[in-house]
Protein backbone atom coordinates (compact mmCIF):
# COMPACT_ATOMS: atom_id res chain seq x y z
CA UNK A 1 0.00 0.00 0.00
CA UNK A 2 1.07 3.75 -0.46
CA UNK A 3 1.54 6.42 1.97
CA UNK A 4 -0.57 9.44 2.61
CA UNK A 5 1.57 11.69 5.05
CA UNK A 6 -0.28 15.08 6.16
CA UNK A 7 2.26 17.23 7.85
CA UNK A 8 0.15 19.22 9.03
CA UNK A 9 2.90 22.05 10.62
CA UNK A 10 1.92 24.78 12.60
CA UNK A 11 -1.64 25.26 11.29
CA UNK A 12 -5.24 25.36 12.92
CA UNK A 13 -6.46 26.29 16.26
CA UNK A 14 -7.67 23.66 18.88
CA UNK A 15 -11.41 24.13 17.93
CA UNK A 16 -10.27 23.94 13.78
CA UNK A 17 -8.31 20.83 14.90
CA UNK A 18 -11.11 18.85 16.53
CA UNK A 19 -13.55 19.41 13.57
CA UNK A 20 -10.29 18.07 11.52
CA UNK A 21 -10.03 15.05 13.60
CA UNK A 22 -14.11 14.92 13.03
CA UNK A 23 -13.31 14.81 9.53
CA UNK A 24 -10.95 12.15 9.34
CA UNK A 25 -13.32 9.73 10.72
CA UNK A 26 -15.41 9.57 7.88
CA UNK A 27 -12.58 9.38 5.70
CA UNK A 28 -12.13 5.49 3.98
CA UNK A 29 -7.97 5.35 4.73
CA UNK A 30 -8.64 0.83 4.51
CA UNK A 31 -6.45 1.18 1.18
CA UNK A 32 -3.13 3.61 1.84
CA UNK A 33 -1.25 3.78 4.97
CA UNK A 34 -2.53 6.95 6.32
CA UNK A 35 -0.28 9.30 8.54
CA UNK A 36 -0.99 12.31 10.25
CA UNK A 37 1.82 15.10 11.76
CA UNK A 38 -0.41 17.37 13.70
CA UNK A 39 1.43 20.16 15.65
CA UNK A 40 2.88 18.65 18.85
CA UNK A 41 0.27 20.42 21.08
CA UNK A 42 -2.50 18.65 19.49
CA UNK A 43 -1.10 14.97 19.23
CA UNK A 44 -3.20 14.09 21.91
CA UNK A 45 -6.28 14.75 20.42
CA UNK A 46 -5.16 11.90 18.10
CA UNK A 47 -4.22 9.03 20.49
CA UNK A 48 -6.29 5.73 19.52
CA UNK A 49 -7.13 6.86 16.35
CA UNK A 50 -7.42 4.31 13.27
CA UNK A 51 -4.20 5.66 11.62
CA UNK A 52 -0.69 6.18 12.07
CA UNK A 53 0.81 9.22 14.52
CA UNK A 54 3.77 11.56 13.46
CA UNK A 55 5.63 13.88 15.34
CA UNK A 56 6.90 17.00 13.09
CA UNK A 57 10.49 16.93 14.64
CA UNK A 58 12.31 15.84 18.04
CA UNK A 59 14.30 17.27 20.10
CA UNK A 60 17.83 16.90 19.97
CA UNK A 61 18.22 17.15 23.69
CA UNK A 62 15.38 15.46 25.17
CA UNK A 63 16.92 12.73 27.04
CA UNK A 64 18.20 15.58 29.48
CA UNK A 65 14.55 17.10 29.78
CA UNK A 66 14.70 20.27 29.25
CA UNK A 67 12.04 22.71 29.93
CA UNK A 68 10.18 23.21 26.60
CA UNK A 69 11.28 19.83 25.20
CA UNK A 70 9.17 16.60 24.70
CA UNK A 71 10.87 13.59 25.62
CA UNK A 72 10.50 10.76 23.53
CA UNK A 73 8.95 8.79 26.33
CA UNK A 74 5.98 11.32 26.24
CA UNK A 75 5.59 10.89 22.40
CA UNK A 76 5.27 7.14 22.71
CA UNK A 77 3.16 7.51 25.62
CA UNK A 78 0.94 8.98 22.87
CA UNK A 79 1.31 6.13 20.12
CA UNK A 80 3.57 8.36 17.94
CA UNK A 81 4.61 6.06 15.12
CA UNK A 82 6.76 7.91 12.93
CA UNK A 83 8.82 10.98 13.17
CA UNK A 84 9.98 13.54 10.16
CA UNK A 85 13.53 14.41 10.55
CA UNK A 86 15.53 17.23 8.47
CA UNK A 87 12.66 18.88 6.84
CA UNK A 88 14.08 21.78 4.27
CA UNK A 89 12.62 24.22 6.80
CA UNK A 90 14.13 23.22 9.79
CA UNK A 91 17.14 22.97 7.39
CA UNK A 92 16.77 26.61 6.52
CA UNK A 93 15.03 28.35 9.28
CA UNK A 94 17.03 26.67 12.07
CA UNK A 95 20.01 26.37 10.03
CA UNK A 96 19.56 22.33 11.23
CA UNK A 97 23.10 20.67 10.76
CA UNK A 98 23.50 17.60 9.31
CA UNK A 99 25.30 16.20 12.87
CA UNK A 100 22.00 17.14 14.36
CA UNK A 101 19.15 15.26 11.83
CA UNK A 102 21.91 12.69 12.43
CA UNK A 103 21.34 12.49 16.32
CA UNK A 104 17.89 12.94 16.14
CA UNK A 105 17.48 10.07 13.59
CA UNK A 106 19.70 8.06 15.90
CA UNK A 107 17.39 8.65 18.73
CA UNK A 108 14.33 8.31 16.97
CA UNK A 109 15.40 4.67 15.79
CA UNK A 110 16.85 3.87 19.13
CA UNK A 111 13.38 4.09 20.62
CA UNK A 112 11.63 2.57 17.55
CA UNK A 113 10.02 5.43 16.07
CA UNK A 114 10.25 5.33 11.94
CA UNK A 115 11.98 8.37 10.34
CA UNK A 116 10.77 10.19 7.46
CA UNK A 117 13.86 11.49 6.13
CA UNK A 118 13.37 14.66 3.94
CA UNK A 119 15.97 15.21 1.59
CA UNK A 120 15.85 17.64 -1.92
CA UNK A 121 18.03 19.73 -4.11
CA UNK A 122 17.74 23.38 -3.97
CA UNK A 123 16.73 25.51 -6.97
CA UNK A 124 20.46 26.49 -7.59
CA UNK A 125 21.92 22.77 -7.04
CA UNK A 126 19.42 21.40 -10.15
CA UNK A 127 21.09 24.59 -12.40
CA UNK A 128 24.28 23.68 -11.43
CA UNK A 129 23.32 19.84 -12.45
CA UNK A 130 24.54 18.35 -9.42
CA UNK A 131 21.64 17.79 -8.06
CA UNK A 132 22.08 13.79 -8.07
CA UNK A 133 25.82 14.39 -6.20
CA UNK A 134 23.20 16.60 -3.76
CA UNK A 135 21.16 13.35 -2.66
CA UNK A 136 23.78 11.31 -3.05
CA UNK A 137 25.84 12.54 -0.05
CA UNK A 138 22.26 13.53 2.20
CA UNK A 139 21.63 9.81 2.14
CA UNK A 140 25.38 8.66 2.42
CA UNK A 141 26.35 11.29 5.37
CA UNK A 142 23.35 9.39 7.40
CA UNK A 143 23.42 6.00 6.35
CA UNK A 144 27.04 4.99 6.43
CA UNK A 145 26.21 6.38 10.44
CA UNK A 146 23.60 3.84 11.21
CA UNK A 147 23.24 -0.01 11.64
CA UNK A 148 22.60 -1.70 8.96
CA UNK A 149 18.84 -3.47 10.49
CA UNK A 150 17.78 0.36 11.08
CA UNK A 151 17.82 1.19 7.37
CA UNK A 152 14.79 -0.69 6.97
CA UNK A 153 12.74 1.97 9.58
CA UNK A 154 13.18 4.84 7.28
CA UNK A 155 11.04 6.56 4.78
CA UNK A 156 12.91 8.81 2.14
CA UNK A 157 10.64 12.06 1.86
CA UNK A 158 11.98 13.36 -1.50
CA UNK A 159 10.98 16.75 -1.40
CA UNK A 160 12.89 19.45 -4.38
CA UNK A 161 13.51 22.31 -1.94
CA UNK A 162 12.18 24.82 -5.20
CA UNK A 163 8.85 23.51 -5.50
CA UNK A 164 8.07 23.25 -1.76
CA UNK A 165 5.35 26.61 -1.60
CA UNK A 166 5.41 26.59 -4.87
CA UNK A 167 2.89 26.31 -7.94
CA UNK A 168 5.45 25.44 -10.47
CA UNK A 169 5.11 22.61 -13.20
CA UNK A 170 5.95 19.22 -12.89
CA UNK A 171 8.72 17.82 -14.97
CA UNK A 172 7.42 13.78 -14.43
CA UNK A 173 10.50 12.37 -16.00
CA UNK A 174 12.72 14.45 -13.71
CA UNK A 175 10.62 13.65 -10.85
CA UNK A 176 10.60 9.96 -11.60
CA UNK A 177 14.15 9.76 -12.33
CA UNK A 178 15.39 11.32 -9.19
CA UNK A 179 13.63 8.44 -7.36
CA UNK A 180 14.47 5.65 -9.29
CA UNK A 181 18.38 6.78 -8.46
CA UNK A 182 17.21 7.20 -4.53
CA UNK A 183 16.16 3.64 -4.69
CA UNK A 184 18.83 2.54 -7.02
CA UNK A 185 21.93 3.97 -4.98
CA UNK A 186 20.01 2.95 -1.36
CA UNK A 187 20.03 -1.06 -2.86
CA UNK A 188 23.69 -0.35 -4.32
CA UNK A 189 25.11 0.87 -1.62
CA UNK A 190 23.40 -0.84 1.70
CA UNK A 191 21.19 -3.64 -0.04
CA UNK A 192 17.91 -2.29 1.57
CA UNK A 193 14.80 -1.65 -0.45
CA UNK A 194 13.70 1.80 0.72
CA UNK A 195 10.30 3.15 0.49
CA UNK A 196 10.35 6.66 -0.81
CA UNK A 197 7.55 9.57 -0.75
CA UNK A 198 7.33 12.80 -3.07
CA UNK A 199 6.43 16.06 -1.64
CA UNK A 200 6.60 19.51 -2.89
CA UNK A 201 3.09 21.02 -3.14
CA UNK A 202 1.09 18.15 -4.63
CA UNK A 203 -2.36 19.42 -4.92
CA UNK A 204 -5.61 17.85 -6.16
CA UNK A 205 -5.15 18.92 -9.88
CA UNK A 206 -1.04 17.53 -10.24
CA UNK A 207 -1.50 14.46 -8.04
CA UNK A 208 -3.20 12.76 -11.08
CA UNK A 209 -0.18 13.59 -13.00
CA UNK A 210 2.73 12.57 -10.40
CA UNK A 211 0.25 9.12 -9.87
CA UNK A 212 1.67 7.81 -13.07
CA UNK A 213 5.11 7.45 -11.28
CA UNK A 214 4.18 3.90 -10.11
CA UNK A 215 7.72 4.09 -8.45
CA UNK A 216 6.44 6.78 -5.80
CA UNK A 217 5.34 4.91 -2.38
CA UNK A 218 3.23 8.04 -2.13
CA UNK A 219 3.07 11.48 -0.61
CA UNK A 220 4.20 13.58 1.88
CA UNK A 221 1.30 16.73 1.69
CA UNK A 222 0.70 19.63 3.65
CA UNK A 223 -1.47 22.61 2.11
CA UNK A 224 -3.93 20.53 -0.04
CA UNK A 225 -4.69 18.52 3.06
CA UNK A 226 -5.85 21.28 5.79
CA UNK A 227 -9.13 20.81 4.18
CA UNK A 228 -10.16 17.50 5.01
CA UNK A 229 -12.84 17.40 2.01
CA UNK A 230 -9.81 16.83 -0.35
CA UNK A 231 -8.09 13.79 1.51
CA UNK A 232 -10.90 11.05 -0.18
CA UNK A 233 -9.88 12.56 -3.75
CA UNK A 234 -6.03 12.07 -2.87
CA UNK A 235 -6.91 8.87 -1.28
CA UNK A 236 -8.67 7.81 -4.57
CA UNK A 237 -5.73 9.06 -7.08
CA UNK A 238 -2.78 7.40 -4.93
CA UNK A 239 -4.81 4.06 -4.15
CA UNK A 240 -5.13 3.25 -7.57
CA UNK A 241 -1.17 3.77 -8.22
Amino acid sequence: MKYLICNLKAFKTYDEMIYYKDALKLIDISNIHFVVAPSSIYLPLFKDSNYSLCVQDIDLLESKHLTGDISILQLKSLDVKYAIIGHFERRKYYQEKEYEILEKIKISLENRLQVIYCIGETFEERERKVEYQVLEKQIARIFNKLNHDDLNNIIIAYEPTYLIGKEDTYDILKIRSMILFIKRIIWDYYQVYIKVVFGGSVNTNNISYLSVIKEIDGFIICSSILNPNNIPLMIDKISNM
